[in-house]
């Protein structure tokens, strides 16, 4: 099996109580079967506290946080009551293994962090796209469980996942050169991925984008903020599932500047070269390729691609103008990469949350 991660994923480690933007606060801690029996047995004060912060719903269990927000394990702190008493090893899955994630498609497996990660953030998003590769042997996943029954080859390669993991690498290698222009950039980037799917899914089927595609070749493109791209964006205000306090306070800011945004956001980013604009990317096709497997299309990783990034772009300019200064200190905490802030905001937000996903996805 084909292991990849990026060079940062070995290096990364919680810095705890330090972190400003805790994991312990804003949303459903879940917790794993084995987990919940062992908490059920556990004795002592912590044990009567962890059975009676206990819930479950539809076959799962979590913890439901606080009136704060917070994890009713967070202490003041910033530690884990849990960890504190009882060591690592009695963590459930998900609060051990957060922000690291696995993700298998048999013969690949890839590791990588949760962007929604302050401190893991800030790798992804100095991230010039170095992985390691190894071969590793898996035993909780047997080739006929997770093979797919077409598509492979005489060395038990899956075709179209070679196929997404050299577009993948040329679309990197073509990244650096990409405008920098947030409007020249999506431009190139929509080309690149009309090509890639031209190739990938219709090889020897009429391509439905080829008007687009040939538009885009010569050179024609649309500003990327436009009264639709709007639109779009007050959309996904409507539609997306937000959780917790925060989310509550960006729509009050939100509402509060709906009309003045557009205006703004044209003026501003005019001539500006908008920041992180290939990290995102990397991070985009890195995490998410293997959709391309999937839904036999690389164009909803584009889609996400896109949206996200429309929507963060949106999102920093209206907490920077917008937003009272009582209001920025909640989302900003005083720092002045705003950008970073409003990305991982939003993977808090979108990514851990299936139907979110699928609205970025579509």
């Amino acid at each position: 099996m084909l292991l990849e991660y990026p060079l940062f994923y070995p290096d990364f480690a919680c810095i705890g109580k330090a972190c400003k933007d805790s994991c312990c606060k804003d949303w459903l801690i879940d917790i794993d079967f084995d987990t919940a029996e062992k908490y059920q047995k556990m004795g002592g004060a912590l044990g009567e506290k962890l059975r009676k912060k206990l819930h479950k719903k539809d076959g799962e269990f979590y913890f439901e946080v606080e009136k704060d927000g917070r994890c009713p394990f967070l202490q003041e702190d910033g530690l884990c009551e849990i960890q504190s008493e009882r060591g690592e090893e009695e963590l459930s899955k998900v609060c051990d293994a957060y922000p690291r994630k696995e993700y298998i498609v048999h013969p690949y497996m890839q590791l990588d962090l949760h962007l929604s990660c302050e401190e893991a953030a800030k790798a992804i998003l100095s991230w010039k796209g170095e992985l390691i590769r190894e071969e590793v042997e898996d035993e909780r996943i047997s080739e006929e469980e997770d093979m797919p029954e077409k598509g492979f080859d005489h060395n038990g390669q899956n075709e179209n996942l070679v196929s997404l993991l050299a577009f993948r690498q040329s679309l990197w290698e073509a990244l650096p050169d990409f405008p920098k222009d947030i409007h020249g950039f999506f431009a190139e980037l929509k080309t690149v991925f009309l090509q890639g799917e031209e190739l990938l899914f219709y090889e020897n089927k009429a391509f439905p984008y080829g008007e687009e595609l040939e538009a885009l070749e010569q050179g024609l493109r649309s500003s990327f903020f436009s009264e639709e791209s709007f639109r779009e964006y007050c959309k996904m205000n409507e539609e997306i599932q937000g959780r917790g306090e925060l989310w509550k306070s960006f729509l009050t800011i939100f509402h509060r500047a709906e009309k003045d945004l557009p205006e703004k956001m044209q003026s501003l980013y005019g001539e500006r070269e908008t920041v992180y604009l290939e990290e995102l990317c990397r991070y985009y096709t890195f995490r998410y390729l293997m959709t391309g497997l999937k839904k036999k299309s690389i164009l909803p990783l584009f889609h996400l691609i896109r949206k996200s990034i429309l929507w963060m772009a949106y999102t920093e300019l209206l907490l920077q103008y917008f937003a009272k200064e009582e209001e920025k200190k909640l989302f900003f905490y005083g720092e002045n990469e705003s950008f970073r802030r409003v990305a991982v905001f939003f993977s808090k937000e979108v990514e851990h949350q299936k139907k979110n996903m699928d609205l970025f996805l579509g």
